[in-house]
């Protein structure tokens, strides 16, 4: 049975113990919890802050309270992307697309569903639906910017730029980017854009453990572990946040010296 068979119709009746309250919310004015647009502006703060179990909850329970609202689906589908839930996410893209079928968010969700389930040609049929509409936002440039890298394509670079162009001044689109390079593997390209993110948001501990598995993946095990060890800072209670430190302090004087010297030739020959 899935773990998220709760999705979309979560019961929105507050439960006995959070005081009628969404979220843990207060109830000052327009912190009503039956309002599907109250729970939807919680529920893309939590996202904001990378707390995606949070954030799916909450679009879950958006939906219960009003199944029409675009924004809600989009956001369901981005968690279960983010969580690494590609199959799920794939599910509820295409229920998702009964009715919002020409959505740009909703076609750019089942194209980057599809690619993670290595579904490449029926995801580049999705993105280029997606690609179509009238307004095209920044989400699908960034979807179609990881399919593109996947296959190799300097192209890519273009829709990752297009992305950014968007929305200039909002580090979650660069987030987003950083995050689509990592996916594709060209972690050479996500740490620039991770450092730029964390450079403004510096409490996203999510973001550092995402820095540290591509400095790790790179070689770099003396940047991994300060990164891992950043992300454990931010949230001690949090496991793979510890493990990861706990496994970069394991990691012998030799390797250590080795990351660091890769490091040091990557920043001196502009590799």
């Amino acid at each position: 049975m899935s773990r998220f068979q709760w999705l979309e119709f979560e019961n929105p009746t507050p439960t006995e113990g959070d005081g009628g309250r969404a979220g843990g919310a207060g109830d000052g004015e327009g912190n009503d919890p039956t309002d599907p647009q109250y729970i939807l502006r919680l529920a893309d703060e939590a996202y904001r802050k990378m707390d995606w179990e949070k954030a799916l909850k909450l679009y879950s329970r958006t939906l219960g309270l009003d199944n029409m609202l675009e924004a809600a689906w989009v956001g369901q589908l981005r968690c279960l992307l983010d969580l690494q839930e590609n199959p799920e996410a794939l599910t509820w893209a295409i229920k998702a697309q009964k009715t919002f079928g020409k959505s740009p968010d909703v076609q750019a969700a089942r194209a980057l569903a599809l690619v993670r389930n290595g579904s490449l040609q029926e995801a580049l049929a999705f993105s280029d639906g997606s690609m179509k509409a009238d307004r095209v936002g920044w989400f699908p440039w960034v979807v179609r910017g990881e399919i593109l890298a996947r296959t190799g394509a300097s192209s890519a670079d273009f829709c990752m730029g297009k992305a950014r162009e968007m929305a200039p001044h909002d580090w979650l689109v660069q987030l987003k980017v950083a995050q689509g390079y990592k996916y594709a593997g060209l972690y050479e390209k996500a740490v620039p854009v991770f450092k730029k993110v964390l450079a403004v948001q510096s409490d996203l501990a999510e973001a550092w453990y995402e820095l540290g598995e591509c400095h790790l993946a790179m070689g770099l095990t003396g940047e991994a572990a300060d990164a891992f060890a950043r992300a454990a800072k931010l949230v001690p209670h949090r496991k793979k946040y510890s493990d990861a430190q706990a496994r970069m302090l394991g990691t012998g004087p030799i390797d250590y010296l080795l990351g660091w010297l890769r490091g040091l030739w990557k920043g001196v020959s502009g590799r």
